[in-house]
């Protein structure tokens, strides 16, 4: 028996090795998966994808922005008279686009939410949400949409696609399609129609 003690031992501790080589496998797979669960958050954040015309844009404290910047929820993007700032998100195809003189907050990135001060906001994909003092829009499927508060007024227009708009008034819903527009008052009234001419008076 003693002569096999030393072999028990070696089966041992190749039992205890193999039982931490599995620990180690474990602990090991356990930060691959908590790796695997924090990438795609890091990976969707938005991205400053163009800076057009002769203007500004700028962020939280007036930091000015610039193509490739990265910006996490929270952050405010400003928009000068002269300047258009278009937003991407890595791996997607969305895309969020401030026109000239607006002010938005990015509230979210999964889904996509933003909250609109000021101007203008253009924006492509599904489940974006936009929201304003006056109503909330989001994009039931990929598309073409602007969501502008302009004299006291919020316009909801739906070039391509389909949206959902709520009232923050009177809690209305509303379902826009294609050609559509959804011009909201500030006292709460609202009022459904073709997209009118670029032209014409709203």
């Amino acid at each position: 028996m003693e002569r096999r003690r030393p072999g028990k031992q070696r089966g041992e501790r190749k039992l205890a090795a193999a039982r931490r080589g599995k620990c180690g496998a474990a602990s090991r797979t356990a930060e691959g998966i908590l790796a695997l669960l924090l990438a795609p958050c890091a990976a969707f954040a938005a991205q400053v994808l163009s800076i057009e015309g002769v203007g500004m844009v700028t962020s939280n404290y007036a930091v000015e922005l610039s193509e490739g910047d990265v910006l996490e929820a929270g952050r405010f993007i400003r928009t000068n008279s002269f300047a258009t700032c278009t937003l991407g998100w890595t791996g997607s195809s969305d895309k969020v686009v401030l026109e000239p003189s607006s002010n938005a907050e990015l509230v979210g990135e999964s889904p996509i939410r933003f909250r609109l001060e000021t101007g203008k906001i253009r924006f492509t994909g599904k489940d974006v949400e936009v929201a304003t003092a006056l109503a909330t829009a989001t994009s039931k499927r990929a598309g073409s949409y602007a969501v502008s508060l302009r004299e006291g007024k919020e316009i909801v227009e739906v070039a391509d696609g389909e949206a959902a708009v709520v009232t923050a008034a009177k809690k209305e819903s509303y379902e826009l399609h294609g050609g559509e527009e959804l011009t909201i008052g500030g006292d709460g009234s609202a009022e459904k129609g073709p997209i009118a001419a670029p032209n014409a008076a709203k």
